[in-house]
């Protein structure tokens, strides 16, 4: 009797044990952040390259590239589910002629058309002087900001891409 109590006595505990193990482990989260990056990087590239050749920035584009998220609305603490996105914004400062940042919008408007992104939306800002295109295609997101030729005013090109979104996982860069 000693022996099956001892014996139920030590399968309880290992229960208990296993149960309480299984509480504390941590789930594995399936996070696309660093396939993400590479693609948001690769695709702002690719829309600069859209710009015509007559219309090239002399001078590098700036670039930021990083992960964002929403402010975890539970808890202040980021987590490994949370909801997360690659972005990308690239600052281009083209050749400066009247047009340029419009005719360099056109023209990645038409390289994004034809590779089939679909515009999504268009607003203006700045008082008419500023128009950001929305272009969407498989949950990317893609805005170009253009701005109208007005005489002794600069003009730029600003370039965002998101990608889709996807758990943060063990960025801890990456927070609100």
């Amino acid at each position: 009797m000693k022996k099956t109590a001892r014996a139920v006595a030590l399968m309880a505990g290992a229960l208990v044990a296993l149960t309480l193990g299984g509480c504390t482990m941590t789930t594995e989260v399936d996070s696309r952040v660093d396939e993400y990056r590479a693609e948001a990087e690769a695709l702002a590239d690719e829309v600069v390259a859209l710009i015509p050749a007559d219309l090239a920035p002399p001078s590098a584009p700036d670039v930021e590239s990083r992960g964002r998220m929403v402010q975890n609305p539970v808890s202040a603490d980021p987590s490994p589910e949370d909801s997360v996105w690659w972005q990308v914004d690239v600052y281009v400062e083209p050749v400066q002629r009247p047009a340029a940042s419009e005719d360099a919008a056109t023209a990645i408007a038409a390289g994004l058309r034809d590779d089939g992104w679909e515009h999504t939306d268009a607003r203006e800002t700045a008082e008419g002087r500023r128009t950001a295109d929305a272009w969407s295609k498989d949950d990317w997101y893609v805005e170009v900001t253009w701005v109208r030729s007005e005489e002794g005013k600069y003009e730029t090109v600003e370039i965002a891409v998101l990608s889709p979104r996807t758990m943060r996982g063990d960025h801890d860069e990456i927070h609100s």
